[in-house]
């Protein structure tokens, strides 16, 4: 009974958090997902983002937003013995011209002699025909004039911050 009020009040925080049908409908299945992971999926305080505040489409979000909730989950997914909480924190923060994405978890971290080649096509830790997920964020944010920056602290986790500020134009998406 716990898990399902969980995840009602998720849902509800979702549904009034984002006024986009697709970004919306993929964190509650991402929140579904992680309860069956054992993950604590958790939306932060503040969080509000419309549609109308940046021309953005639905599916750049949903690419940016999937990827680094999946790179996320696997990063918690490791059994490293240690019994930490799981948890991820999604933040999401828009005003007219400007929007703020953040992916946080409890997981491994990121080695620093792996950082300056997470985004590289095909860069992976986690073997063959891998590696695109993280390219590929890279790549929509900086096609719609956004920047990606990650900081990571190996056995404590990591935090992926994503923005996009228009800039003097409007540029189709």
């Amino acid at each position: 009974k716990r898990q399902t009020f969980v995840q009602r009040s998720t849902v509800s925080e979702i549904m009034q958090t984002v006024n986009e049908p697709a970004l919306a409908a993929l964190l509650i299945g991402k929140a579904s997902r992680a309860s069956e992971l054992n993950i604590r999926f958790r939306m932060r305080e503040e969080s509000v983002y419309s549609k109308t505040d940046i021309a953005i489409s639905a599916e750049v979000l949903v690419t940016i937003v999937g990827n680094l909730i999946d790179n996320a989950y696997e990063a918690m997914d490791t059994d490293s013995g240690q019994e930490k909480p799981k948890e991820l924190l999604f933040g999401i923060y828009s005003r007219p011209g400007a929007l703020l994405i953040t992916v946080e978890d409890t997981g491994q971290g990121i080695p620093r002699e792996s950082l300056d080649h997470i985004f590289k096509n095909g860069y992976s830790t986690k073997g063959q025909d891998r590696g695109t997920g993280l390219w590929q964020v890279k790549k929509l944010a900086a096609d719609f004039g956004g920047t990606v920056s990650v900081t990571s602290r190996p056995g404590v986790g990591s935090s992926f911050s994503v923005s996009f500020k228009k800039k003097g134009h409007n540029k189709d998406v």
